[in-house]
């Protein structure tokens, strides 16, 4: 199937409509009914209903637009990127983040890249530990930046931790637990652990829930939430701790306390992550920024 081909056929998903879409192409109206049966010959399916009340698009009619929009935003952005390493000039950078840990240091990595780099475009998506590991492997993100509680890093990505920090938990201000460092895991038998949908699904291997088990907290009953806020609500009516998002102990509400499990040594590791390879030259530059500013860090009196 072309490209031509696969443009006529979301040209009419769009529109639901062959006239207007031949209008959109700058084709005739029935050369593009011609290239919409040819591709539903093709494919062997049905992709549109031609019914008395209009066009509409079949289950498989749009489980296919959704496909080829992907491909297509996946070749026009291999099309920009191709030419901004011939221009050696212009540069788009795609970066993806996971959650609320990313807030403390980004903000500042990308100033420092824009200062250096001004013409650079940036985008920036926040998705799902899942979500982001599949876009960089399929090269639609550039560097991502996610916690890692037990990656199976490959040799072809390259990885800088930003931040390593022991794995927290919150309690609300009228428990036994608040005010302390510091608790056993016997201490929690049988409390309500609120855990953060979305916060870290899939991790390389090792789930949170997988983390409660090893620490002790494995019969726990998990709740999930959709927000922090909520988490943050539910534990200051006592209704059960949470587990804490890497990064964010600063960002929470006086009356909660923060502690860790007596004996446990697991750190949480924030990293960015990017494909190796001369092909992508913003992601090299930005893990230049980002080493630099490490570098600095590390020898600040």
């Amino acid at each position: 199937m072309s490209f031509r081909r696969m443009e006529y056929f979301l040209s009419v998903a769009k529109h639901l409509n062959f006239t207007q879409a031949a209008r959109e192409c700058y084709v005739a109206q029935a050369a593009i009914s011609q290239q919409i049966k040819q591709l539903e010959e093709e494919l062997g399916v049905t992709l549109f209903d031609r019914g008395s009340k209009g066009v509409s698009l079949t289950p498989a009619g749009a489980y296919f637009a959704q496909q080829c929009r992907s491909i297509l935003d996946q070749y026009e952005g291999a099309v920009r990127q191709a030419r901004a390493i011939a221009d050696g000039a212009k540069q788009e950078l795609r970066l993806g983040i996971g959650g609320l840990y990313a807030q403390d240091a980004f903000p500042d990595y990308l100033r420092q890249y824009r200062q250096r780099y001004p013409d650079a475009s940036i985008s920036l998506q926040e998705q799902s530990y899942k979500a982001l590991l599949d876009g960089l492997l399929r090269e639609e993100l550039d560097v991502i930046v996610l916690p890692d509680y037990g990656l199976h890093l490959t040799e072809d990505l390259e990885v800088l931790e930003l931040r390593s920090e022991q794995a927290k938990f919150m309690t609300g201000p009228h428990t036994p637990l608040a005010g302390r460092h510091y608790v056993s895991h016997e201490e929690l038998a049988g409390q309500t652990i609120f855990h953060i949908e979305g916060d870290d699904e899939e991790l390389g291997g090792q789930t949170l829930p997988d983390y409660f088990a090893r620490i002790g907290l494995g019969e726990n009953p998990i709740q999930r939430v959709k927000t922090l806020l909520e988490a943050t609500i539910l534990v200051q009516a006592g209704l059960g701790v949470a587990a804490l998002p890497a990064g964010m102990e600063g960002k929470l509400a006086r009356d909660v306390s923060i502690f860790a499990i007596e004996g446990d040594s697991f750190r949480i590791r924030t990293v960015a992550l990017r494909r190796r390879g001369p092909g992508n030259q913003a992601a090299q530059h930005f893990f230049q920024v980002i080493r630099q500013d490490l570098e600095g860090t590390k020898h600040k009196p």
